[in-house]
């Protein structure tokens, strides 16, 4: 009798695990690309970053299951819009873009301008005459920026797999126009012997977590909800200030103090 129990309470309590199991909300796959001090690879070959620690403290209070994946963003891009239980970011959030995901954010604030060479920037004809080299991205909405300003990849603009290639195109000479976010980079932005100036404005955008149109409403809000919270409590701030500027942490508590 006392083994035949044995065996029922063993059979209840693998059954109740199953369940829980089957029950569980599937992985979600955060894809993203190398943008330091966002995120990157660190020395130990472990994806890092600022935004990296704000979601997984999302992910410790929300107690979800969650990887992440860094990749070229148009590949990244490509499997978010393919495959469910995806989330893309940073993400700007375009009109293109706006009925592919759901959104839960902002957790960034760009304002990206276009840098040149300083004697470029003293002579603007130059651009008009479209004897300069840009360089943006692919799927990136700097992308579409350029195209919009008349710069025509296979004639005057290289696209990339990765934002930081357009810095090392510039460095070699290959490109006298790039974006950067002048929150981050201020007047002038230098790599090796090269330095270039911010020229004229391009876009401002909040940048988001883009999820999968698959993942339940529900789900989405609650991560809205998580991140909403470490807005209130500093912990946004707290996990921000020591690499990103004042003023980007400051733009996005406005947003923020406007929902409250």
């Amino acid at each position: 009798m006392m083994r035949l129990l044995f065996v029922l309470t063993l059979s209840l309590v693998l059954s109740a695990g199953c369940f829980a199991w089957a029950d569980a909300e599937p992985e979600l796959h955060f894809l993203t690309e190398h943008s330091p001090p966002s995120q990157y690879l660190n020395e130990t070959g472990q994806i890092d970053g600022v935004t990296i620690q704000l979601i997984l403290h999302l992910q410790q209070q929300l107690d979800e299951r969650l990887r992440f994946s860094l990749l070229p963003w148009a590949r990244a891009m490509e499997l978010a819009r393919a495959e469910p239980n995806t989330v893309l970011f940073e993400t700007v959030r375009t009109p293109a873009r706006e009925a592919q995901f759901q959104w839960v954010g902002p957790i960034n604030y760009y304002d990206m301008q276009l840098y040149s060479l300083p004697e470029v920037v003293a002579r603007p004809a130059d651009f008009a005459a479209a004897r300069l080299r840009g360089c943006a991205y692919r799927s990136s909405a700097q992308l579409e920026y350029f195209k919009r300003l008349g710069f025509e990849e296979g004639r005057n603009l290289s696209v990339v797999a990765n934002a930081h290639e357009c810095q090392v195109m510039a460095e070699r000479g290959r490109a006298e126009v790039i974006a950067l976010n002048a929150l981050r980079y201020g007047e002038f932005f230098q790599q090796g012997d090269v330095t270039l100036q911010r020229w004229q404005p391009l876009y401002q955008s909040y940048l988001y977590l883009a999820f999968s149109k698959e993942v339940p409403a529900e789900r989405v809000q609650r991560w809205q909800e998580a991140l909403q919270q470490s807005y209130l409590d500093g912990t946004m701030r707290r996990l921000y200030q020591a690499d990103y500027p004042v003023a980007m942490i400051e733009q996005l508590e406005q947003y923020w103090q406007a929902e409250d």
